[in-house]
């Protein structure tokens, strides 16, 4: 039998198990600054590269700040399909959305992508009885906790860019771990109501 699971929206305290929510509201830490002509929240994420704590056991890493540009998975009358999760064992990893073509037109406040998470089993695999999926908006970035199994990137409806920073030392399974699942089925349609039915 396939697992089905509706979108949930993507809230700071709801997601903190699986890592950080990076946005401007909701956020305790804010302070004033730049003579009082900006708002800045600190510590927003909590960036782990843990090869450091395992010694010379591990290969040594460096932040990579890189771009992603992903283009728009392909979805079946409003529900998107899981078959693979992954997992960065020894580092955090961040995904913030940066100027996308086309913003003009675009509704910042409207979902453009999925974050589909889960926790750890005892079998050291993607626990699917834990699996969600959260709708999160241009406004939105979020920050994995190393270790925390979730989807590759899935933008809907239209391409999303991000901005991505992850400690990387070259080494696959170090870097990345991926886990095939049987298939979750994602119900969008509660949460990504503007998008037309040719692009759901």
């Amino acid at each position: 039998m396939v697992r089905q699971i509706t979108v949930e929206p993507l809230i700071i305290d709801t997601f903190r198990p699986y890592g950080d929510v990076i946005q401007l509201e909701g956020n305790k830490n804010m302070v004033i600054a730049n003579q009082g002509t900006a708002k800045r929240v600190n510590h927003v994420a909590k960036l782990e590269n843990l090869r450091e704590a395992s010694g010379p056991v591990l290969q040594s890493a460096k932040p990579n700040m890189c771009i992603f540009s992903s283009a728009p998975r392909p979805t079946t009358s409003g529900h998107f399909k899981v078959g693979l999760l992954e997992r960065h064992p020894f580092s955090s990893q961040v995904f913030m959305p940066i100027h996308q073509q086309g913003a003009t037109e675009t509704d910042p406040d409207a979902p453009c992508y999925l974050v589909i998470v889960a926790e750890n089993g005892l079998d050291d695999r993607p626990d699917l009885n834990t699996i969600r999926a959260f709708a999160a908006n241009l406004t939105q970035g979020v920050n994995y906790k190393a270790n925390s199994w979730h989807s590759p990137m899935v933008a809907i409806g239209q391409r999303v860019n991000f901005v991505v920073l992850v400690w990387e030392n070259g080494v696959k399974l170090q870097d990345c771990e991926e886990a095939s699942i049987s298939t979750v089925v994602v119900d969008l349609k509660p949460l990504f109501k503007k998008l037309s039915v040719s692009k759901l």
